[in-house]
């Protein structure tokens, strides 16, 4: 049980590591990736097994912990970079708030969720705001037309802006709620740990129903909490859209709004969509990550579970 344990730990600060954050040991409670094995300890023995093996590992120079922080001694320097950043968080969150403010008008919207790491609060200073929107269903295009708009209009999108740019690339209906669809072949850290470090802003209840659905996600880290959002808005039950039918007026809307949005696509959005999970482009999920470094992160966590002799 120990061993195994420890693998986890090292398995999940591999990671970590590998995407330049140091967690709190709390954090390496809930993200402990146990490679699917069942951990036969309840939560308050296995934080204290956990703890213990920590503390073994530090002594024995293979893991070092600073500012409440935990990382790899081998990369000790994400510990500071990570404090560093961390000074610019009050000034990301005040616009993230103002960003907020408008999105969550928008009737169509079911939950707003920040991502990356802003919402582990440790964002470079030229970071972008990065957010994950879901809408209902059959609503996905007007929702990003007008989600975009005043930020297009400010010079606000990445690209745009120098601080604190508003990324808005990742949108799903209610009927998509499944991203490990979403996910690379064979494995995809990335995806698990970017879902289980999202932070809600806003959410109906929906957020209930991404948990739930998302399970191949959350199979290794039986320690995850489901989110807890910062805002009820709407309250849950009090607002409900119609799906279109035949061709209603919001139906030739929202028709319109995709082929205005099409054909100012990037070429380059184009060229790879739906060709893989870097850009998917339909009528539940607009996904529009060019730059995907997630197999730069998989390769990174393989090569230093091997250096740490464990198994990914």
């Amino acid at each position: 049980m120990q061993e195994q344990l420890k693998s986890a730990i090292l398995r999940t600060l591999a990671f970590q590591t590998a995407w330049n954050y140091a967690p709190t040991r709390l954090q390496l409670f809930l993200f402990l990736d146990s490679a699917g094995q069942e951990i036969k300890l309840d939560s308050k023995e296995l934080f204290a097994e956990m703890n213990t093996i920590v503390d073994e590992l530090i002594s024995k120079n293979i893991l070092i912990e600073d500012a409440n922080r935990i990382t790899l001694k081998s990369h000790s320097q994400i510990i500071e970079e990570g404090r560093d950043n961390e000074i610019y968080f009050p000034r990301k969150l005040r616009n993230v708030r103002r960003a907020i403010k408008y999105l969550k008008l928008l009737p169509w919207v079911r939950s707003i969720c920040l991502c990356n790491t802003t919402a582990l609060g440790q964002a470079r200073d030229n970071g972008d705001l990065d957010f994950f929107i879901i809408c209902h269903a059959g609503t996905i295009w007007r929702t990003r037309f007008f989600a975009t708009l005043p930020f297009k209009i400010l010079n606000a999108r990445p690209g745009e802006r120098k601080v604190d740019p508003v990324c808005l690339s990742f949108f799903v209906t209610e009927d998509a709620l499944n991203l490990s669809n979403l996910s690379l072949e064979m494995d995809d850290p990335y995806m698990r740990y970017w879902f289980l470090s999202l932070l809600p802003l806003t959410d109906d209840g929906i957020l209930s129903l991404l948990w739930q659905e998302n399970l191949e996600l959350r199979r290794r880290h039986p320690n995850a909490q489901k989110w807890t959002a910062l805002d009820k808005s709407p309250v849950p039950g009090t607002v409900t859209i119609k799906k279109d039918t035949g061709e209603q007026p919001t139906l030739l809307i929202e028709r319109w709004l995709r082929q205005i949005q099409s054909v100012r696509f990037p070429k380059v959005l184009a060229e790879i969509a739906n060709q893989d999970t870097r850009v998917i482009i339909n009528d539940n999920v607009l996904k529009f990550h060019v730059t995907d470094n997630r197999k730069l992160y998989r390769d990174k966590y393989y090569n230093l579970c091997h250096d740490l002799n464990i198994q990914p």
